[in-house]
């Protein structure tokens, strides 16, 4: 008897833990795509084709991904997309039109661009060996980003970032100089890719907080009236996500203010539970778990997320 209370307790515990895997895992990470990170400072000029612009975006793909965030489009198959639409030799930011037209060619929900707007090179001091000039020196990089919904064609994220490098070696090498670059835009990458995080998860935490109601627009049953599914009319920018339990409420009577005719308060009777099962771009399925009435699911019916 008590091997068989721990097999049950076992049982139940693996169907929690799936469960919630389930539950995780269908809740998909931000799909995102960089177009080629260029440069319109002046004596620096980088189109989309050259490596010094693949180097930068290379960068901002890695800053991405090390969050564990995002899902980033091959920047490969995105080349070759740009080579067909004849992008390939674009330079400076992709204008929002451009960034929508392209987002929804690929099914990514974001294009992030960028470009570097100034350079400065400054000379610390110098001392010559032969004939070579050597000393420290420092390169400052300015870069605008931008992070761009497919969807509306809004802009998520604007922001205009600045960092120096020191380095020390022989003046006027090029490619001591370009390895100057990159590095101060790496630390632009690390930088942007935190602050667009630290701004998302801030967004998640106004949405859990704020009281989150809705109603239904359609309600499907089988013939035997024991499986109900309702399509409620909150969707994906809502932040409603699979898994969330709803209540489904009749509105009573409203008592209103006689003279302002505000509502005071309003009568909400319980009718239903149920889970949501799908969510879209603009509605959500849910499967109803529990009746509490014999009252019937009814178009307008007030929807509350468990919270």
């Amino acid at each position: 008897m008590l091997n068989r209370k721990y097999i049950v307790l076992f049982i139940m515990i693996a169907s929690l833990i799936l469960l919630i895997s389930n539950l995780s895992f269908s809740q998909e990470l931000p799909r995102i795509a960089v177009v080629g990170i260029t440069s319109t400072a002046p004596g620096y000029i980088w189109s989309s084709d050259s490596p010094l612009s693949q180097g930068a975006t290379d960068l901002m793909v890695n800053a991405l991904l090390n969050t564990n965030r995002f899902r980033v489009f091959d920047r490969a198959k995105l080349d070759a997309i740009l080579q067909e639409q004849n992008f390939q030799h674009f330079s400076g930011l992709v204008d929002q039109t451009t960034a929508v037209k392209l987002g929804k060619m690929i099914g990514v929900d974001s294009i992030l661009t960028g470009s570097i707007t100034n350079i400065s090179y400054k000379e610390i001091g110098i001392i010559q060996i032969g004939p070579s000039m050597i000393g420290p020196y420092s390169i400052t990089v300015v870069m605008t980003i931008r992070i761009i919904d497919v969807t509306t064609g809004e802009i998520h994220f604007s922001t205009v970032q600045e960092e120096k490098v020191s380095k020390s070696g022989v003046i006027g090498v090029s490619h001591k100089q370009e390895v100057a670059i990159l590095s101060a835009v790496e630390l632009i990458c690390d930088k942007v890719v935190l602050n667009f995080v630290a701004k998302m998860d801030k967004k998640t935490v106004e949405l859990s907080l704020a009281p989150l109601e809705g109603y239904v627009v359609k309600v499907e049953s089988t013939s035997s009236g024991g499986i109900t599914q309702v399509y409620i009319n909150l969707g994906e920018s809502s932040g409603i996500q699979v898994g969330d339990e709803i209540r489904i409420y009749r509105e009573g009577e409203v008592i209103l203010d006689p003279k302002t005719n505000e509502i005071l308060d309003r009568e909400l009777d319980l009718i239903a539970q149920a889970r949501v099962m799908k969510v879209k771009d603009k509605i959500s399925i849910a499967l109803v778990t529990t009746k509490f009435t014999n009252l019937p699911i009814q178009e307008t019916d007030i929807v509350e997320v468990v919270r």
